[in-house]
């Protein structure tokens, strides 16, 4: 098995011809792959690039300039004799790169005559922060760095943060329908939702914030899945209610867009937060039952990052459906005004930036 430690790889003559990527799931590990693969396109730019994901994920990816093709698993094609029979579509490979290390992507590159680079998948250093904590571990590299030790036996080391790019067509979307409420009030992303109720602020708190950015005069756009919206009745409420505010729950091109066009988002730790801060935008990220030290905060520099470092952070490696300790104190501790002071202090520094002052 290759992994991403062991000798040098040779490379062909010419260089590789055509190149597999493969991270199936979820959004945020999808978004934190882009630096691999850009870093393979600039080694061998006339490389045919492809990337294998989950059909939900690919929106982010088809405009990707460094890109030939993203391979979609359809919701009804992933059982185990679907992924061998889509494993021949690889036989042309020269290289295949291994980002997610599951059954799956084991399953697509068994046999392969191409050599694999596996991702070290690091889930005992990950299960030693939720289970051995007074063992003391330390925080574990952030996944981008983790996904670019893969590329160390080709002598490759991904430079730069990840980029989602769109189509023409959803871009302009985003700049000139999905905020026509805003006027020219400065914009803030609202993302209340996460796959685990333990990730989540409680709605209430999102209530009194969007409150508070209103009386701030600025304009919110709420980004879930229908789902999210519909657990969330108080919230919707509001902002049914609310001046300049407005919620969407549609596709994630859609999402990508508009979130693309705000200046700053508040999120929890999800995939959301992640697609943010390929955007281009400042996040306000708030950690419940996970922590940073997982190495998923979100990647960049001008964010801020909320987490109360209790000691039952974290309890999970994922998420929960309810707190095993039954106070939920890791977010009921995280306050309103701390959240807004961020945000404000992000458009302030927006603000400046746009006209050429030093931010603070």
């Amino acid at each position: 098995m290759s992994t991403a430690r062991g000798p040098a790889l040779p490379v062909p003559e010419g260089g590789f011809r055509r190149i597999a990527v493969l991270r199936l799931s979820s959004l945020g590990d999808v978004i934190l792959a882009l630096p691999v693969v850009e870093a393979l396109a600039r080694a061998w730019p006339e490389a045919a690039l492809e990337f294998w994901v989950k059909e939900e994920y690919a929106g982010v990816l088809r405009a990707h300039p460094a890109l030939k093709h993203v391979r979609a698993l359809e919701r009804d094609a992933r059982k185990l004799e679907d992924l061998v029979s889509m494993s021949a579509e690889l036989e042309d490979c020269d290289l295949i790169v291994d980002l997610h290390d599951s059954l799956r992507t084991r399953l697509l590159s068994f046999r392969q005559r191409a050599p694999v680079l596996r991702v070290r998948s690091r889930r005992l250093e990950r299960a030693r922060w939720v289970h051995a904590r007074w063992t003391r571990p330390r925080p574990l590299p952030h996944a981008i760095e983790r996904y670019g030790e893969t590329l160390a036996r080709l002598g490759l080391a991904p430079a730069g943060l990840p980029r989602v790019t769109l189509g023409e067509a959803e871009e302009a979307w985003g700049r000139n329908e999905a905020w026509s409420f805003a006027g020219d009030r400065p914009r803030v992303a609202l993302c209340p939702g996460a796959r685990h109720a333990t990730k989540c602020w409680p709605e209430a708190s999102w209530v009194e914030l969007d409150e508070q950015l209103e009386q701030a005069g600025v304009a919110r756009l709420l980004v879930t899945t229908p789902a999210e919206r519909a657990a969330r009745p108080a919230l919707c409420a509001r902002v049914e209610r609310a001046s300049h505010a407005a919620w969407l729950t549609g596709s994630l091109e859609r999402a990508a867009a508009a979130i693309g066009a705000a200046s700053v988002a508040v999120t929890h730790d999800s995939g959301l937060m992640h697609l943010a801060a390929a955007r281009g935008l400042r996040v306000v990220a708030l950690f419940g039952s996970t922590s940073p030290v997982l190495g998923f905060a979100p990647a960049g520099d001008g964010h801020a990052v909320l987490c109360r470092n209790l000691s039952c952070q974290p309890c999970t490696l994922h998420g929960r459906e309810r707190c095993p300790l039954g106070h939920h104190a890791c977010m009921t501790g995280i306050g309103v005004p701390e959240v807004l002071a961020e945000v404000m202090a992000r458009l302030a520094g927006q603000t400046q930036s746009l006209r050429g002052e030093p931010s603070a």
